[in-house]
């Protein structure tokens, strides 16, 4: 009798305390995921006037973004657009497979009058920042700007 209660009892201790590996994954997923995206993408100390400054925000929970599009001359109309469904999903995995923590949050270039823009992209758990004088930052930013820009 004393045998079955201590091999219960190891049991209980052996496997009641075990946590299910695919319960933390999910759960670290669910806060490691990229919730939205805001983004000012200043042309300001561009010598081209033509080129646009550009204010984003991209709602992931929503599956909405939009882009607001301005110029520094005014003979240029400002005007907003929206991300396809398709940019919308390449952002999202473009931002997904990318550890935003290993990431530099200052970039600059050597040039001088360069525009400076500002990233925020925010997760479940947290918001990254990401300041970039010359629009030259690290992968994934240039490309997070090609989709913006809709180069």
């Amino acid at each position: 009798m004393q045998r079955l209660i201590f091999l219960s009892l190891t049991i209980f201790v052996t496997f009641g305390f075990c946590s299910s590996p695919q319960s933390k994954t999910t759960k670290q997923a669910f806060t490691d995921t990229v919730i939205k995206v805001e983004m000012n993408l200043s042309a300001f100390g561009v010598e081209s006037d033509d080129f646009p400054s550009i204010e984003v925000l991209i709602d992931f929970i929503n599956d909405s973004s939009i882009c607001k599009k301005s110029f520094y001359n005014p003979a240029f109309k400002p005007s907003t657009y929206k991300l396809s469904n398709t940019e919308l999903q390449n952002v999202l995995e473009l931002l997904q497979s990318t550890d935003l923590n290993k990431l530099k949050t200052d970039y600059k270039v050597a040039r001088t009058d360069q525009p400076t823009s500002i990233t925020k992209i925010y997760t479940g758990q947290k918001m990254y920042v990401f300041k970039d004088y010359g629009l030259e930052g690290d992968y994934p930013l240039k490309e997070l700007y090609r989709i913006v820009y809709k180069l």
